[in-house]
């Protein structure tokens, strides 16, 4: 498999051309990171993009247990997923937190060159910005999920 058939099967580029895929290609740079280590954390600000080449990212978020602040996984991500996507929305910072849960290649993009792309080539941007829609929109999902499970259990326990 080329590297280009590898990158148009990643969530943010399904539906590219060879052509197309070739181009945001040529933007990505290698980067690794050890099992355990922070790729970043939330609130912080968000210049570039991650496609997981190999390897596991957890997302995760601060919650306090117990009078201590602890990551806590709400997502896990293997290859061909994205992480850090609030690089292509304003305000530009990260919503949650991520590390390397083993050993991960990953594929960064930096926004202000993905962005040219889209000038250039506003159907890459169409392609690419409509499926960030529907990562956005399953992340909102799960959350809302988790958030649903909360309250019902808040309300059996309040109405026993």
């Amino acid at each position: 498999m080329t590297a280009i058939e590898k990158l148009t099967e990643a969530e943010l580029f399904a539906g590219l051309s060879d052509e197309q895929a070739r181009t945001l290609a040529g933007l990505a740079s290698r980067r690794n990171a050890a099992a355990g280590e922070t790729l970043f954390r939330l609130g912080d600000p968000a210049d570039e993009f991650y496609v997981v080449r190999r390897g596991r990212v957890e997302l995760t978020f601060p919650l306090v247990v117990m009078g201590e602040t602890k990551d806590t996984r709400f997502q896990s991500l293997e290859a061909g997923r994205t992480v850090a996507w609030s690089a292509l929305v304003p305000p530009y910072r990260l919503t949650l937190s991520a590390r390397a849960s083993t050993e991960v290649e990953l594929l960064a993009f930096e926004r202000s060159r993905v962005l040219q792309v889209f000038e250039r080539h506003p159907v890459v941007g169409h392609v690419v910005m409509s499926n960030l829609s529907r990562v956005v929109a399953a992340r909102l999902h799960e959350v809302v999920a988790l958030w649903v499970r909360e309250v019902q259990r808040n309300v059996s326990q309040t109405y026993r």
